[in-house]
């Protein structure tokens, strides 16, 4: 438990530094950083009710995408400096080092193993955006727009 929430916030805190890395402004620092943990949160949470990383990091893909897209419609601002800065934390970053790593003291089948699950991982990223960006705009703005017409009526 404890182990996990100080992995989220590493996830917070490694998410604000790419941001920074990334010149996102400053005032979208906290809001990427939330983006961030929470994406890491629900791969954290599904691999431990269920160990399956593919299906973890799509499903937080996922996640990312929804929050990075209401984020932006909320905060008017592009979706990729959200996306761009949550997505850091389930990029397999070991992952590809370990590949290269055996790749290179000659280790082929380690690596091939390694290299395969690391393309998984990559490709569950990309289908899980793929797959948020092509979901209707209504399904995601709707909470604001309901705010909206709440506040016209009072």
């Amino acid at each position: 438990m404890i182990n996990g929430l100080f992995q989220v916030l590493a996830g917070f805190l490694g998410t604000i530094s790419f941001a920074i890395l990334f010149e996102v402004p400053r005032r979208y620092y906290v809001h990427c950083g939330v983006i961030g943990a929470c994406g890491w949160f629900i791969y954290l949470l599904i691999m431990h009710f269920w160990v399956a990383p593919i299906a973890a990091t799509f499903i937080a893909s996922l996640v990312l995408i929804y929050l990075s897209r209401e984020a932006s419609f909320a905060l008017k601002a592009p979706v990729t400096i959200f996306l761009i800065c949550g997505i850091f934390c389930l990029v397999p970053g070991m992952g590809i080092y370990n590949f290269t790593y055996n790749f290179f003291i000659g280790d082929s089948i380690k690596a091939a193993q390694i290299g395969v699950q690391v393309l998984k991982i990559a490709i569950a990223i990309a289908v899980g955006i793929t797959v948020g960006y092509e979901l209707s705009p209504k399904f995601f703005y709707s909470y604001h727009k309901m705010q909206k017409n709440k506040n016209s009526f009072s």
